[in-house]
């Protein structure tokens, strides 16, 4: 039987897409369960996601569909940054009176005002930090923070994140340095977050929107995809085939390329030039900590192992446990032939538990229960090939009628309200087709 459409992966792009278009899909994802990076997991009874996504968008239009999936609680941030073992608050040029030591305050605001790169040009990561906030601010924070989470070197890292961040008008930098606080980065200042059940609550509910027009296969791999008589046809690694007039592809581009058919050199060399990480999600619950009530903490310190440490108790009562204690969600990134690459999951979990000591936030004795999670497609890394490689790759798909949407799938550094803005418009079009 020839379907409609085929959507290569069930995450939160693939079931959105599904949601939008007005024609039957089958879906196909190779997990045991629908939501990729969407994904939430039970530990306990405290749900936790791959790391905490929470809910903002610049798009009202896409923050209404979120929040109409879902019953969602509306949260102010209270972010921080670790700094000379105590905390600033986050963003960190807002805040830059609370670095305490005036000999550090002065060197952030001498470096802004009186900033050599302000007019060279940036053409990479490192440049437009030192082109926008200067050598302080980025010695301090962005340059270490950057190197730990993206395990690669600022300066060969593209402006694709980042260039978007407006510089800062020199008296709200002077107004920082003199204790003069203002909140930035506005549209992140209140988020949305799901009452219960984590982010997967999202996926649960597409997954209902859509079951009369469409039909999800789990545990179903890709092994084959291939073009014959206009048809496309979908071979698995258990045996199953599918046929259908249109496809999308859904799943990241590494996973996609084996399976097709002559693939030109140059494309297969472009996807293997395609850089990403990986991340440990570590949980720890403990009897009591010395945290207050803060929400995602930022360490740009390479000696501590966790990038970002989250305290999910932040999120609401339905987060809590009823004995009163704590859970923390840390994140861990890594890569292959990277630091940390070479540790197990449960030697991760010793080693975010020893940080933790070391910073005094908890005491060894105080831990009741720990849980690690690996996830192997975490974070793009728009290298400064990235660009060229990619159109390389996405150009050829394009080319032989497959479109793509999601993070890995475009191999674009998308959060969740940005990928169903994707997959909106891209089903808009594909409705457009007969």
């Amino acid at each position: 039987m020839t379907n409609k459409l085929i959507i290569l992966g069930g995450g939160i792009a693939g079931l959105s897409l599904a949601c939008f278009l007005n024609k039957k899909t089958v879906i196909l994802e190779a997990q045991e369960e629908v939501g990729g990076l969407c994904r939430s997991f039970n530990t306990h009874g405290i749900y936790y996601d791959v790391g905490p996504h929470i809910i903002f968008s610049k798009n009202e239009e896409i923050l209404q569909f979120i929040r109409g999936l879902t019953e969602t609680e509306k949260i102010r941030r209270s972010n921080q940054i670790y700094y000379n073992g105590h905390f600033i608050k986050y963003p960190f040029e807002n805040f830059l009176a609370q670095l305490g030591n005036q000999k550090d305050i002065q060197y952030c605001l001498n470096t802004f005002l009186n900033n050599p790169y302000r007019n060279m040009p940036a053409d990479n990561m490192l440049a437009f930090f030192l082109k926008t906030f200067g050598e302080g601010i980025t010695r301090f924070y962005l340059q270490p923070y950057n190197e730990k989470i993206w395990k690669f070197d600022p300066s060969m890292m593209d402006t694709q994140m980042v260039e978007r961040i407006p510089q800062p008008p020199d008296q709200h930098i002077i107004d920082s340095c003199a204790g003069k606080f203002n909140e930035g980065y506005l549209h992140q200042l209140h988020f949305h977050y799901p009452k219960s059940g984590g982010v997967m609550s999202l996926c649960d509910a597409l997954r209902k929107r859509i079951r009369d027009k469409s039909t999800i296969h789990l545990n179903t791999r890709v092994k084959k995809v291939r073009k014959s008589e206009g048809k496309w046809i979908v071979s698995t690694i258990q045996g199953e085939e599918f046929q259908a007039d249109q496809m999308i592809n859904c799943m990241p581009l590494h996973e996609l390329m084996p399976c097709l058919e002559n693939v030109p050199i140059e494309v297969q060399s472009a996807i293997a030039d395609l850089k990403y990480n990986s991340i440990h999600i570590v949980i720890i619950n403990v009897k009591k900590d010395t945290i207050s009530d803060h929400f995602s903490m930022m360490f740009p310190q390479r000696d501590i192992i966790f990038h970002r440490l989250n305290r999910l108790n932040f999120l609401g009562e339905n987060y809590c446990l009823s004995d009163g204690s704590a859970t923390f969600l840390a994140e861990v990134t890594f890569r292959k032939g990277t630091k940390y690459s070479d540790l197990s999951p449960q030697e991760v979990v010793k080693q975010v538990i020893n940080d933790m000591v070391k910073l005094e936030f908890i005491d060894k004795k105080d831990v009741q229960f720990t849980e690690v999670h690996t996830e192997k497609y975490a974070y793009v890394i728009d290298d400064l090939e990235s660009k060229k490689n990619k159109k390389s790759v996405l150009s050829y798909l394009q080319s032989i009628g497959i479109e793509c949407s999601g993070r890995f799938a475009e191999f674009q550094y998308l959060n969740s309200d940005q990928v169903i803005e994707h997959s909106k418009k891209l089903a808009e079009k594909m409705n457009m087709v007969v």
